[in-house]
C-alpha cells in the first residue's frame, strides 16, 4: 500500500497541466450533477473545483512563498463560502467567508502598482451597481460593503501583470451576475453564467501563484 508521503511525492512530480486535470473534471461533474436541493453532497460538488485548485497550488509550491500562502488562504475561504451559500439561511455567513477571501487576495496582490484610475473606475462602478441593484432588508448595508471589497480585489488583481488579472475581473463579473439575478430579476442560465465565470476567475488567481516568483517580487515594488 502506498504511503501518504509517497503519494504526495508522486503528485508533486506531475506537471502543472496534469495537476489541473482534477479541477477540469470537477467543474464538468458540477455542471452535470451539481445544484439541486441544499445537501452535503451539493456542497461537496460545488466546492470540489476550488479545493482542487487549492491542492494544485499546495503541490506546486507547498505555499512556501507569501504570495502562494495568501492565494491558498483565499481559495480555502472561497471553498468555505461555496459550501455555506448552498443553504440560503447561511447567505450572510457565506458572504463573510468570501469577503475574507477577498482580503486574502488583496494581501497577495499588494498595493503596487497603484493604477489609481482603474481603482476609481471599479470602485465607482461598485457604488453605482449597489444603487441600481439594491439588496433587500438587512442585506441593504452589507451588499454595498461587500461590493466595494470585491471591486478592491478586482482592482488590485488587474493592476499587475499575470493570470490573476483576468481571474480577478472574472470573479467580479460572476458576483455582479449573481447579485443582479438575486436582487433585480432572474437571468436565463444564471447558474451557468455565475459558476463558469467564478471557476475561471479562481483558476486565473490560482495559476498566478504558479508563475515565477520573481514576477510577484517585481510587481510588489
Amino acid at each position: 500500500m502506498i504511503s501518504p508521503s509517497d503519494l504526495w511525492v508522486q503528485l508533486k512530480s506531475l506537471g502543472r497541466g496534469a495537476r489541473l486535470v482534477p479541477f477540469y473534471k470537477a467543474v464538468c461533474v458540477y455542471f452535470v450533477a451539481g445544484g439541486g436541493a441544499p445537501s452535503p453532497s451539493a456542497a461537496a460538488l460545488k466546492c470540489a473545483p476550488v479545493l482542487c485548485l487549492l491542492l494544485c497550488v499546495l503541490l506546486a509550491t507547498r505555499a512556501a512563498a507569501g504570495y502562494a500562502r495568501r492565494v491558498c488562504a483565499g481559495l480555502a475561504l472561497s471553498a468555505l463560502g461555496d459550501a455555506l451559500l448552498v443553504w440560503p439561511q447561511h447567505f450572510v455567513a457565506g458572504m463573510a467567508a468570501f469577503a475574507a477571501a477577498h482580503v486574502a487576495y488583496i494581501c497577495a496582490f499588494g498595493l503596487r502598482p497603484r493604477r489609481a484610475l482603474l481603482g476609481a473606475a471599479l470602485l465607482g462602478g461598485a457604488l453605482a451597481y449597489a444603487r441600481l441593484v439594491p439588496a433587500p432588508g438587512a442585506l441593504r448595508p452589507l451588499v454595498p460593503a461587500y461590493a466595494l471589497l470585491l471591486s478592491a480585489m478586482a482592482w488590485r488583481g488587474a493592476a499587475r501583470p499575470g493570470a490573476q488579472r483576468a481571474g480577478a475581473l472574472l470573479f467580479l463579473l460572476s458576483d455582479a451576475i449573481l447579485g443582479y439575478s438575486l436582487f433585480a430579476e432572474p437571468l436565463p442560465h444564471a447558474q451557468v453564467l455565475v459558476m463558469s465565470t467564478y471557476y475561471l476567475g479562481q483558476l486565473g488567481i490560482a495559476l498566478s501563484a504558479l508563475e515565477p516568483r520573481v514576477r510577484h517580487q517585481r510587481a510588489a515594488h
